[in-house]
């Protein structure tokens, strides 16, 4: 990694490249257990996102954390108003004292268990998925889709108390009705724990339990499952615009976190020949006109090698995917993915057609110049993504670049996205899995009886919506791997492993940008310059995200946010 300007020249040198078919890996690069090349289906980041369809949620704790909040509340309503003033001005010294420190933000709000299960289906899985970064979806999906059959035997156990609760009433124990029926509904909220915590052993173990064991279906959950097992590799992914005080902010949904954007635009003129040394030194040349730049009806510049965008997007991928020849004994192994995609508004995602769906992955493969693609700019581009898949799945570092070449006017666009870590919550699978004994079961029983005091308040607040986490907006396709990530990447290993991916991605793919300029004999002295500028600033100013550091780009305080460097190093 890291091969810097020399990358390729060792390596054989191809003949020029037309438009050639860029295809996608067949199996997604990733690791089980750090080995690659064993795909994505056991990773840990896939195996915790399987674990969360079982996992339920410590109903005492919650209750004691709201049973504080409401507590707090009563205490400052019943303070009279001379204490309140004395406190907001005791909290306001206390942080003009310490005025770097940063506030402290939770986590987002994440859903597991049952809500998860439904939510997966009716959102995540809904129609057309987005592209699974770092884990596969597929396996994810299913274990949801089989965790599904605990909710109905819940709902069955529930029934059979209150029928036997009405029962009672015909019966010489009808003063045992209530007790009955609470005690059902009990014992149906402790066999779903119960059952729940033996699929989440199962799963945290890695076995090979098939998720297709679900003994009962709903259409939803059938329609779910078809949707994923029939998406081919992600060629097609949604963007959004994210609007900001300073500029909008384009994000690829499924990618992560967008990391600062760098953008290339030079005039395509053809290299001017070297001086020899035995002669004396010419006069300047003047700069062209701009007639002769920007001709309608005439050719290219005299000497410069006609291409398109599909050429060089060939190329990159080319070099991308060769590295160096021949490999040194302690070069590593090329993780590096690279490969086309064709960008759509998520706007447009929900109406996309069969037809339209078959033309977008034309364009994503083979460009726009291909039979069946999709040739309307307005609609759908073609980008370049190369991505390196870490961490067991959990790191994903992704680059996606924009090529546009018109009336001698060649613009190169890049746009980094890193995926924070997993959601704490989690996490926490593996230490829910772990428990046994009496200890567990007596939490499990009190967790129980919150949970059946939570069913009957849900009964009498009949206007609250369906659960969903709080990175989901509810509107425009969704990535699963974004909404259980954290606000921050906070550890520092895996900051730096990002930051290096994003560098070595940016380096390696303007180096090759550069040799396909010279090999077409385009002037690169206005490239070298921007490109020297964008790999300076970006090695000492990142727009990542780390929760610790107050001056750190995307935290609380932070002053990076405001506007990318320039090339004078100010922001």
């Amino acid at each position: 990694m890291g091969l810097g300007r020399e990358l390729g020249k060792d390596a054989d040198s191809s003949a020029a490249i037309g438009i050639s078919i860029v295809s996608a890996p067949a199996v997604p690069l990733g690791s089980a257990n750090g080995a690659h090349g064993h795909g994505l289906d056991q990773t840990e980041t896939t195996r915790l996102l399987s674990a969360a369809a079982y996992l339920r949620p410590d109903s005492p704790a919650e209750f004691r954390a709201w049973r504080q909040n409401e507590w707090a509340k009563l205490r400052k309503r019943m303070t009279p108003g001379f204490i309140k003033v004395w406190l907001e001005k005791k909290r306001e010294s206390e942080k003009d004292a310490d005025a770097d420190a940063l506030p402290e933000k939770p986590q987002p709000k994440v859903i597991i268990g049952t809500d998860y299960v439904r939510w997966v289906r009716d959102r995540v899985a809904n129609g057309r998925p987005v592209p699974a970064f770092g884990f596969e979806l597929t396996p994810v999906v299913e274990r949801c889709t089989a965790a599904e059959h605990l909710l109905y035997i819940r709902r069955a156990v529930m029934a059979l108390a209150i029928l036997a609760g009405l029962a009672c009433l015909y019966t010489s124990a009808a003063e045992w009705t209530l007790a009955v029926v609470t005690l059902g509904i009990w014992a149906a909220f402790y066999l779903d724990r119960l059952l729940a915590h033996r699929h989440l052993i199962r799963v945290t173990e890695e076995s090979d339990e098939s998720s297709t064991k679900a003994r009962v279906l709903t259409r939803k959950s059938r329609r779910a499952l078809d949707a994923v097992r029939q998406l081919k590799f992600g060629t097609v992914i949604p963007y959004v615009t994210e609007m900001r005080a300073d500029s909008p902010r384009y994000h690829f949904v499924g990618a992560g976190k967008v990391w600062y954007e760098a953008q290339i635009g030079i005039d395509v003129l053809p290299a001017q020949p070297k001086p020899k040394k035995d002669r004396t030194p010419g006069p300047a040349i003047p700069s062209p006109r701009f007639e002769d730049l920007f001709a309608p009806d005439g050719p290219e510049p005299t000497g410069v090698k006609q291409f398109t965008p599909d050429n060089l997007l060939a190329h990159v991928v080319s070099q991308l995917k060769r590295g160096t020849a021949p490999i040194p004994d302690f070069h590593p192994d090329n993780r590096l993915e690279a490969y086309g995609v064709a960008a759509i508004s998520a706007e447009r995602w929900k109406g996309i057609t069969p037809e339209q769906w078959t033309s977008l992955n034309v364009l994503a493969e083979q460009g726009p110049r291909a039979v069946g693609a999709e040739r309307a700019p307005k609609v759908a581009r073609r980008f370049l993504c190369a991505r390196v898949i870490s961490w067991d799945g959990e790191l994903v570092a992704s680059v996606f670049v924009g090529f546009a070449y018109e009336d001698h006017y060649l613009r190169v666009t890049v746009r980094p996205h890193v995926i924070n870590p997993l959601h704490p919550t989690l996490r926490a699978a593996d230490g829910s899995a772990a428990g046994s004994g009496w200890s567990w079961h007596r939490h499990t029983w009190l967790a129980s009886a919150v949970d059946m005091v939570l069913m009957l308040a849900q009964l009498f607040n009949p206007n609250k919506g369906r659960l969903h986490p709080e990175l989901d907006e509810q509107k425009g396709p969704v990535s699963l791997r974004e909404a259980y990530s954290t606000r921050y990447m906070d550890d520092m290993l895996q900051y730096d492993d990002a930051r290096r991916y994003i560098e070595m991605m940016q380096r390696r793919i303007f180096d090759s940008v550069e040799q396909f300029l010279v090999d077409h004999n385009v002037d690169i002295g206005s490239y070298r310059e921007q490109t020297t500028v964008i790999l300076q600033n970006s090695g000492v100013i990142n727009y990542g995200e780390m929760g610790s550091v107050q001056n750190q780009p995307g935290a609380v305080g932070s002053q990076m946010n405001a506007r990318p460097p320039t090339a004078g190093g100010k922001a």
